[in-house]
């Protein structure tokens, strides 16, 4: 062996390109296996970090729901061990209770059903004088503002002793009022003083069933007020 290297390097220092050895040939074979292991290391390397980069995951995952279901515990005990407090109006009572005295409470407060009768009583005096003096834009106005008070009526005072308010203004609305908007719609007079006479008789059958017999309405004969035009600015209809 040692001869072969020297006469490897005597090739060498002559210029002259020296034959392979065996030597040379077991240098190039185990420098080859070392490249083929690192390569075949680096994806098991890669492999085995995500492998603990994953378990570590999990680990954090894991821990992250029994922290939560720790603190789920802990505020589900404090709402138990919470005293109950007491109520603002210092009854104690259940929240049902409350509820229907402050009902009763804003019922007493409220305003009374007869301010939004009298109302209603302004509006079909209006719209009396609104349709004879053939005035429609007028009179469906008035006519909408007596729809809306009725509305606010029924939900004051939806019943009176055993009688059902809501009940009678529904029919109301959907008969006498409808044929008022009938008549307001094809402009005649006649009709609308038909449908008109219809819905006084039906404010008196209220009346009298929720035991009011003495308001008795009548047909209009003098304008509700004196300060406002009757007549359209361009009349129209018969």
């Amino acid at each position: 062996m040692g001869m072969i290297r020297r006469g490897a390097k005597a090739s060498q220092c002559s210029g002259v390109a020296a034959k392979p050895t065996l030597f040379d040939f077991d240098q190039a074979c185990t420098c080859t296996r070392d490249n083929g292991r690192r390569n075949i290391n680096k994806p098991m390397k890669l492999e085995r970090v995500a492998l603990i980069v994953a378990v570590l995951a999990l680990i954090c995952v894991g821990w992250s729901s029994i922290e939560v279901r720790k603190v789920q515990a802990r505020l589900n005990r404090m709402t138990v061990e919470l005293p109950q407090q007491p109520l603002p109006n210092g009854s104690g009572g259940s929240p049902s209770t409350n509820l229907e005295e402050r009902l009763k409470k804003l019922e007493a407060t409220a305003p009374s059903p007869g301010l939004f009768m009298s109302a209603v009583q302004l509006h079909f005096a209006k719209l009396y004088f609104a349709g004879e003096a053939r005035n429609w834009d007028l009179a469906r106005f008035e006519r909408g503002e007596i729809l809306e008070h009725l509305e606010v009526v029924a939900a004051l005072r939806p019943e009176e002793g055993a009688v059902s308010v809501t009940g009678i203004m529904d029919a109301f609305k959907n008969t006498q009022l409808v044929a008022l908007k009938d008549a307001i719609e094809v402009k005649d007079r006649g009709l609308f003083r038909d449908a008109y006479r219809e819905s006084m008789l039906m404010c008196n059958t209220c009346h009298q069933a929720t035991g009011r017999p003495f308001i008795n309405i009548i047909m209009p004969t003098n304008p509700p007020v004196s300060n406002q035009r009757w007549d359209a600015t361009v009349p129209g209809g018969k």
